[in-house]
């Protein structure tokens, strides 16, 4: 994860009193807690993942029914509790309303959301990784190709977690790709890019393209503004879709559940 954990601002009591912080979030999960109430993860700017109850917010008249969907950026006003906080007010920013209406923009939205959330712990905050996923709905609401979207996430975030991929040398013997043949793999438990002759190091290591590997290169350097002009041919997109898989498995902490939403609706894409 990133860095040495960061106590979250402001957290605990102050005087006898809640203390108030407020901050830009975006809603990457949410499960209803009694008949009225709902719990909300928030990836914010300012003290990372946060997690808050929103009391009535599941009541049709209350004022956090819109700022407590799933993808929604806010501006969020919250009481830090010594187990869970309290969302006190909130002004919608951006609701991405589309990406809960369109069911192909919902399960990569949804698979975006889960794999920040897996991967990052509480109260970590990481301005970068604030705007990759801002940037990622941004791009899915406004027509993206999710296959790219998606692609470039997980290349990115795993990148913001400390686990940049080495595209340009073996990451073994640390011979040059440019002086190796066409013969290439890709290694998520060694972290990059593997030569023939060091193969024997991961017998699970997925056989590329070096067109594979150079859009690895370029996705990584690619903003999300970028990204609508991105396009895979078939097999890179089935290569880096199976070298994503690899790097997130290896990682994240238990398996993720919108991959399984993704693959039943992976046909209609």
């Amino acid at each position: 994860m990133i860095g040495p954990r960061v106590a979250r601002l402001n957290h605990g009591k102050r005087g006898g009193d809640l203390a108030l912080y407020t901050a830009d979030g975006i809603v990457l999960r949410t499960r209803n807690l009694g008949e009225a109430d709902r719990i909300i993860t928030l990836y914010t700017r300012e003290q990372g993942k946060v997690e808050c109850v929103a009391r009535g917010s599941r009541r049709a008249r209350s004022r956090l029914v819109g700022a407590t969907q799933l993808f929604t950026h806010g501006r969020y006003v919250v009481y830090s509790g010594r187990s869970l906080d309290t969302l006190n007010t909130a002004d919608i920013i951006e609701s991405f309303s589309d990406l809960r209406e369109d069911l192909i923009k919902l399960a990569y939205a949804s698979y975006v959301a889960e794999l920040l959330d897996t991967s990052v712990e509480l109260g970590e905050p990481s301005e970068d990784i604030f705007a990759l996923v801002l940037d990622s709905f941004g791009a899915l609401a406004v027509g993206t190709e999710p296959q790219v979207i998606s692609r470039w996430f997980e290349l990115r975030l795993m990148t913001l977690l400390g686990y940049a991929p080495t595209v340009d040398r073996c990451v073994s013997c640390a011979r040059e790709l440019t002086a190796i043949g066409e013969e290439l793999f890709m290694s998520a438990r060694e972290g990059g890019a593997l030569c023939r002759q060091c193969l024997g190091r991961d017998s699970t290591a997925i056989r590329v393209r070096r067109s594979t590997v150079e859009w690895v290169k370029r996705l990584l350097a690619t903003e999300g503004a970028r990204l609508s002009v991105v396009r895979f041919s078939t097999e890179d997109d089935r290569l880096l879709e199976a070298l994503g898989r690899a790097y997130v498995d290896y990682r994240v902490p238990r398996p993720l559940k919108s991959l399984g939403f993704l693959a039943s609706i992976k046909d209609l894409a």
